[in-house]
């Protein structure tokens, strides 16, 4: 069996000296041999703790699984919920066991840590985590996935940890014999340390001290946990979205309060109580809210009806989503460069706050539209310089979103199947999610450099429609087109064209009634009518209001920069000096094209 070799193998290493890295390098070897293998290993992660905890209980050991979590050969997450489930109950019995498992803590319990996404074994690590930590049973929540693992797991790992400290200190936390026998209760086993030449007397003293700093250390590893404040972000969706769950970590808080002084007596480090318990209830607050200025820019008010972050569900509470809008913001610092696709995560994301929010696919598909709308809108504000971050933020909305869209429908197709694909929930979310956002139009306006390529795409639905009527209302007949045929676009008609480009809709979008809105018809004035750069590619001259309007507004194509540049060179007097501020403008202020 696989154990069999992998401990021959770690004994092997172990009795020539290698160190770590080495040995994790050895056993990732036989690891990569076995049928259906990925990276992470679910079934070594539970080989390893299962020997740790506690028939091969040793320091070597515990080194090797810190390198194999280090090396992305075992998931952190999945250790980590492994080990919670076996140390925890038998921390006094195995002090030195749990405080090894409050390093690893330590170390990988950061927001980034946690969500490290689980390779080809996802489902499996899942399925695994789930079962230690005993998630459906305790939360209620059928079908998990690895984002709800996640969330889930901060709430279970900070409110065991207060639990141990409590019951550490004296103090009874007040849980019942049946929330404790979630986690098996497995006979005590010494830990393999070198005693030699120390008595029995001494060694109880050592580890009577090294369960008092074990105290401290679990308290530390939950402040951490609190001042993260992607973790706050967890803990606040749990407190809006599952109030019934959140209310047992808030009965440990003030349980915590009513023995403050007894804590403070006892443990060192009293300001880590007062911030821990500071940084748990802010999240319970309803005045509370991200940093705006450091997260996510502008994210408006969660207590307003009518805020975008704070749609409502079917059930009439307040969904949550400002997680879609913490992230691609995040996404946009270049200075670091994920190791999970932004896809794989975006569709992580979009399926963990589904289900939390307890919302349709089509709130959830809406929700991440207007996030990433909100994005690009939010790039209007500052001058890009030489970097284009308006293009990097179209990217997100009209590329990556799209992309993870179809691999949220793609998982539905393949387990229900290609029959009846139309008919699937999460696509017809998709497309009622999209027909909602016209009733966004302050979102939709385009920025000015694609006000052309969305009038575009407008007029592109505008034909497909006249022509449908010709042949009758049958779109499969549909193959002439009228050029002179235009529509007001907006950032609505690129989204769509995106979803049609990705197969994830079909033109029928085009149809939609309110879909097509010919000029002079718009109700909405704040949607520009036309650049200014299509009256000067068709031979306006540049009077002094053209020439203010191209100064204002970017070129959308090499084309139109290379007439200006033509007439640069070429063109009077008049016209060269207009022609070098119109240059000398947003074109090279704003525009990728010059650059």
């Amino acid at each position: 069996p696989l154990e069999r070799r992998v401990m021959a193998a770690v004994k092997a290493s172990e009795a020539r000296g290698d160190p770590p890295l080495l040995r994790a390098v050895e056993i990732s070897r036989l690891v990569a041999g076995e049928p259906g293998a990925g990276v992470p290993s679910a079934d070594l992660a539970g080989i390893l703790v299962s020997n740790l905890c506690f028939a091969h209980n040793s320091p070597s050991l515990w080194k090797l699984l810190d390198q194999a979590m280090s090396s992305r050969l075992l998931c952190p997450l999945h250790v980590l919920a492994l080990l919670t489930a076996r140390v925890l109950p038998q921390r006094r019995a195995q002090p030195e066991a749990y405080r090894l498992y409050l390093e690893l803590l330590k170390g990988n319990v950061t927001s980034s840590s946690l969500s490290l996404l689980a390779g080809s074994n996802r489902d499996k690590i899942t399925k695994s985590i789930d079962a230690a930590l005993q998630l459906s049973k305790s939360y209620g929540v059928s079908g998990t996935d690895f984002g709800h693992v996640v969330i889930l797991f901060v709430l279970i790992v900070i409110t065991k940890l207060i639990d141990s400290v409590l019951e550490d200190c004296g103090i009874s936390s007040g849980m019942t014999q049946d929330q404790e026998s979630v986690y098996p209760i497995e006979g005590p086993q010494p830990m393999d340390m070198d005693v030699k030449g120390v008595s029995a007397v001494k060694q109880n003293e050592q580890r009577e001290q090294l369960r008092r700093r074990n105290i401290v250390m679990a308290l530390e590893v939950l402040h951490i946990m609190a001042a993260d404040t992607k973790i706050q972000a967890f803990l606040r969706l749990i407190c809006l979205n599952m109030p019934d769950k959140f209310s047992v970590l808030s009965q440990r808080l003030t349980l915590i309060e009513a023995h403050k002084m007894a804590l403070e007596r006892l443990l060192p480090t009293s300001h880590k109580i007062d911030d821990l318990v500071m940084y748990i209830w802010r999240v319970s607050n309803l005045d509370y809210q991200p940093n705006n200025k450091r997260l996510v820019g502008v994210l408006g008010n969660l207590r307003s009806s009518n805020s975008m972050l704070g749609q409502l569900t079917g059930a009439g509470r307040a969904a949550c989503w400002i997680i879609f809008d913490i992230y691609m913001e995040n996404a946009m610092d270049g200075r670091h460069l994920g190791g999970i696709s932004a896809i794989e995560i975006i569709k992580e994301m979009s399926k963990t706050a589904q289900a939390i929010n307890e919302a349709s696919w089509q709130e959830t598909f809406k929700a991440l539209w207007i996030s990433a709308l909100r994005l690009v809108q939010r790039a209007r504000e500052p001058l890009e310089g030489p970097i284009p971050h308006l293009d990097t933020r179209l990217c997100m909305l009209l590329a990556l979103i799209p992309l993870a869209i179809a691999a949220i429908l793609k998982e539905e197709t393949d387990a229900c199947g290609a029959e009846g694909n139309k008919s699937l929930p999460r696509r017809l979310g998709l497309v009622s999610s999209l027909q909602d956002l016209v009733q966004y139009s302050g979102l939709l306006v385009p920025p000015s450099s694609l006000v052309n390529v969305a009038n575009a795409a407008a007029s592109k639905a505008a034909i497909f429609r006249a022509n449908c009527k010709v042949v009758g209302g049958n779109p499969s007949m549909i193959g002439q087109s009228d050029s002179s045929t235009k529509a007001v676009g907006n950032m609505l008609h690129l989204i769509v064209e995106a979803c049609i480009s990705r197969n994830l809709i079909d033109t029928t979008a085009y149809l939609w009634p309110g879909y097509v809105v010919l000029p002079g018809h718009s109700k909405d004035t704040s949607l520009p009518q036309e650049s200014p750069w299509v009256n000067f590619m068709q031979g306006a001259p540049l009077s002094d209001p053209l020439k203010n309007a191209l100064i204002a507004t970017p070129a959308s194509s090499v084309a139109e920069l290379d007439k200006l540049y033509h007439i640069a060179l070429n063109g009077s007097e008049q016209e060269k000096s207009a022609a070098a501020k119109i240059v000398c403008g947003a074109s090279l202020v704003r525009g990728w094209n010059i650059q």
